[in-house]
Order: structure tokens, then sequence, then C-alpha cells
């Protein structure tokens, strides 16, 4: 059931999109039907569509923070933050999974987010409280529509989201966890748009547009300090499960799209770099092992340096059964 509060909240975000004549060229730029339309269910491809187009703003933020920013990030921050990185990445590519096109590619950001420590952690927190809403508002409108598993996925996505805000509140200072649920802010995910609008238009106080960086460039920055790839319920396919070793197993691979990966002399990220596998090369591998924190790592035949797996892809062989070694 609905309440008047919500009635009422409704009520007003729907006369700020029907009202403002920069949305309307928002609308007729995009072609979008329901954009305006908070009365009324959106439909899939416009769910999964402005979905993908609020996770390619968060990499192009994301990716600006870490490549052209005054800001003095600590060493942990910037690990943390290429993890924000490769997240929303791996967001974005599950919505390509399931047909998810954005509406644009090029973005304006607020004029001096990257100079400053505290407008750069209240900028992001208000965006990851519009993603959370957004992903909250999808997953009751996938679960009304009698899809579960994107339901489920919506609210895996949201959730890691929440993960971003907390601890984005803590670079800039302020305690992490303050809220007991996450904020409930749309009923339809088109409701979102009023928030979004100064990064996909022009406004006052935002210079641009930026385009997004792109896939490849995205991995050659985070290199091999992402995040751990966890199956969705939409995607059974993705795994970050190994599978039963066996004994003798072999297996070549190469890196991901046009970036280096980097070969550690052990199994994780606290051993030395040895060495690059460039793009386009191959290494083969003949165990495998999992870190501290999850990654599975592979280990190259020679026995002398290590690559984690979510940066390559396998050639040769299903490397999932390599033996397992204890390190």
């Amino acid at each position: 059931m609905t309440s008047q509060n919500q009635l009422s909240r409704r009520s007003i975000l729907k006369g700020a999109v029907a009202g403002g004549a920069s949305l309307l060229t928002f609308n007729q730029l995009f072609g979008y039907r329901q954009l305006s339309a908070q009365d009324n269910e959106n439909d899939i491809e416009t769910i999964v569509n402005l979905a993908a187009t609020a996770e390619m703003i968060a990499c192009t933020h994301y990716y600006r923070v870490l490549t052209d920013s005054n800001i003095a990030l600590a060493p942990d921050e910037i690990e943390m933050l290429k993890g924000f990185l490769d997240a929303e990445l791996q967001h974005l590519e599950l919505l390509y999974l399931n047909q998810a096109t954005p509406v644009t590619e090029r973005f304006y950001l607020p004029t001096d987010v990257y100079n400053d420590r505290e407008q750069f952690s209240q900028i992001t927190e208000q965006l990851e409280t519009t993603f959370i809403a957004a992903y909250l508002a999808a997953t009751r409108q996938f679960a009304q529509l009698g899809l579960p598993l994107l339901a489920a996925t919506s609210a895996q996505v949201s959730a890691v989201e929440q993960e971003h805000l907390a601890l984005v509140r803590g670079i800039g200072g302020r305690r992490p966890n303050n809220v007991a649920l996450a904020r409930a802010l749309f009923f339809n995910i088109s409701e979102a748009v009023p928030a979004l609008q100064p990064f996909l238009e022009r406004s006052s106080g935002y210079s641009g547009p930026v385009s997004f960086p792109g896939a490849d460039v995205i991995r050659e920055l985070i290199g091999d300090v992402g995040v751990l790839p966890i199956a969705s319920f939409a995607d059974p396919s993705i795994s970050n499960v190994a599978g039963t070793s066996t004994a003798g197993a072999t297996c070549t691979v190469m890196p991901n799209g046009n970036f280096n990966g980097n070969l550690r002399f052990g199994p994780g990220l606290n051993f030395e770099i040895v060495g690059k596998l460039k793009s386009g090369e191959t290494l083969a591998v003949d165990a495998q092992s999992t870190d501290n924190d999850g990654f599975i790592w592979w280990r190259a035949s020679t026995g002398d340096r290590w690559i984690r797996s979510d940066v390559v892809q396998p050639t040769v062989g299903n490397c999932s059964q390599l033996p397992t070694l204890k390190t």
C-alpha cells in the first residue's frame, strides 16, 4: 500500500520533472517516454538503461578522482576507490548482459569536485544515495513484474553501493554508519532522473562534457587491486568459486583487454611485483591458490610467478580445474 507521504513525495517529484524545461530537452534528446511518468510503472528497458547510465556516471566519476585530482588521497584510499571503480564497471557489464544501453556516454561534473576532499565526499555521497534508492526502486519494480532473479540482482548491487556510501563518508571525515536502513527515496527508478540531470546536461557549477573512459582503460588503472567478482542471481555463469581441482591440469591465460597484468612473487597483493604479462602475451599456469580476500591466483608453470585470475582470461584449458596449493 502507498502512504500519503509517498503520494506527496511522488507528486512533488512529478511536478519537478514535468515542469523543468531542461529535463524536457533531455526527454526529447533521448526519446524516453516514461521519464516523467512517475505514476506509471517503468518498463524493463527503461529500468536497465537508466541503471546503466548511472553506472557509467559512477565509473567516469571514480576514474576522474583517481587520474585528475588535486585531493591528497592516502594509499589505502586510492586502493579503496579503485575497488569502487571496479565494482561499478562490473555492475555496468552485468547490465549489458541484460541488454542495457546507456542514454549517453558523456557527462558533466561539478567544477571543483576533484580539488576539495570534503566536496568530493559530499557529492559522491549524494550520487551513491541516488544510486542506492534507484536500485531499491528497481528491486520493487522487478518483483512486481514477476522477475525475481533481476529483483535479487538489483538488491545485490544496492548492497554494494551502500558500502561505497559508508566508505566515502569516511573519506570526508563523517561517521560511515549513519542509517539503520538504506533510504528508499523513489517508487520508480525514473524518479531518480532529476537528481542525475545535472550530470547529463550542462548546469550551473558543472563543467564538461567528460567522456566515459572505456572498460579497457579502467581495467588498466585498476590493475590487480579490484574487487572479487561474485555470482549474480541473474547471471549464474559468473562465479567466484573455483571448481574441483585435478592434478596434472594445465591452462594458458592472457590479459583481459588492452592492458598488462601484474605478475607477483606469490598469491596476494602483499607479494612483490616481479614482472608484467603484456597485452596479447600468454602465460602457462599449473596451479591455483586463494588469498585472504577470496581472490583466486594462478601460478605460472615456471613456479616463480603468480597472477590474479580476474585480470586474465583462459585461452587454453579449464583453469578452474588446476590443483589447489596452500601457501
